[in-house]
C-alpha cells in the first residue's frame, strides 16, 4: 500500500517539479537549452517539418530528468528496497505522460492520431494552456510553466 501512494505522490510531486523546473531552469539559466523548443514551434506554425523527427537541444532535459528514475531503480532492486522502485517508477511515469501530452499531443513531432484527434476536453485545456505559454497574449500567460496542471480558464471554449 505504501508503495502505491510513494508511486502516486511522485507522480503528483513530478508537476511541481516540471513547473519549477520550467520556469526556473529552462527559462533561467538553461535557455540556452530551451530556446530551440520556443524557436522551433514558431517554425513549426508557419511550416510543418513534413512528419520529421528533429531532436532540438531542449531533449537534452529529457535525458537529464530521466537519471533520477534510472538510479533509483538501479539501487532500488540492488539492495531489494520496492519504495526507491516506486518512486522511481512515478517519476518514469510522468515522463512517459509528459512526452505523450508535450511532445505528441501539443506539438505533434511524433504521429499518434488517437490523441491528436481526441475532443476530450481536458487535453484541450492542455493544448491551449501551453499554446498560450508558446504565444503569451499578456503576462498572465506566460505563467504556464507547468504541463497537467493549470488555470480553469483553459477549459472553455
Amino acid at each position: 500500500m505504501l508503495d502505491i501512494f510513494l508511486f502516486i505522490a511522485t507522480f503528483v510531486f513530478m508537476e511541481f517539479v516540471a513547473w519549477s523546473n520550467h520556469k526556473y531552469v529552462m527559462h533561467g539559466f538553461l535557455w540556452s537549452w530551451h530556446k530551440d523548443h520556443h524557436v522551433n514551434d514558431l517554425k513549426k506554425i508557419k511550416e510543418e517539418y513534413n512528419g520529421k523527427f528533429k531532436f532540438e537541444k531542449n531533449d537534452r532535459f529529457f535525458v537529464i530528468y530521466a537519471l533520477p528514475a534510472i538510479v533509483l531503480m538501479i539501487i532500488g532492486f540492488n539492495i531489494n528496497n520496492l519504495h526507491l522502485v516506486s518512486i522511481a517508477v512515478g517519476i518514469t511515469f510522468y515522463g512517459f505522460i509528459y512526452f505523450l501530452f508535450h511532445e505528441v499531443l501539443y506539438h505533434k513531432r511524433l504521429k499518434f492520431k488517437l490523441l491528436q484527434n481526441s475532443t476530450f476536453s481536458y487535453f484541450n485545456a492542455i493544448v491551449k494552456a501551453h499554446l498560450a505559454h508558446h504565444q503569451p497574449k499578456n503576462a498572465k500567460d506566460f505563467d504556464n510553466y507547468g504541463l497537467l496542471i493549470f488555470r480553469l480558464e483553459y477549459f472553455k471554449n
